[in-house]
């Protein structure tokens, strides 16, 4: 495997892993095994730091950037509406 393909490979292994430690969770409360574990109604079953992980490894693996006003994806950009909460800084899609 290349290393182009190497990091999003681990990035979705890793996103993988957070969905089936969220569905065991929904399982050992209780939860219904022929139900989606989903996330209406506060029914979360990842830790704030684990949920920031998920949805930052999602932005990764997208390719959508948020800079400057604009929004950037595959290879093409348009200007945002000006009065968006994400205008206000960079959205930062980095995991630690």
């Amino acid at each position: 495997m290349s290393n182009a393909t190497q990091l999003p490979n681990q990035q979705y292994q890793r996103m993988i892993e957070l969905c089936e430690i969220a569905r065991q969770r929904y399982l050992d409360a209780g939860g219904d095994p022929k139900r989606s574990s989903g996330t209406l109604h506060g029914n979360e079953h990842l830790t704030e730091e684990e949920r920031k992980e998920f949805f930052a490894l999602g932005r990764q693996l997208s390719g959508f950037k948020v800079k400057d006003g604009y929004a950037y994806h595959l290879g093409e950009s348009w200007k945002l509406l000006d009065d968006l909460p994400s205008q206000k800084k960079e959205v930062k899609s980095e995991v630690k």
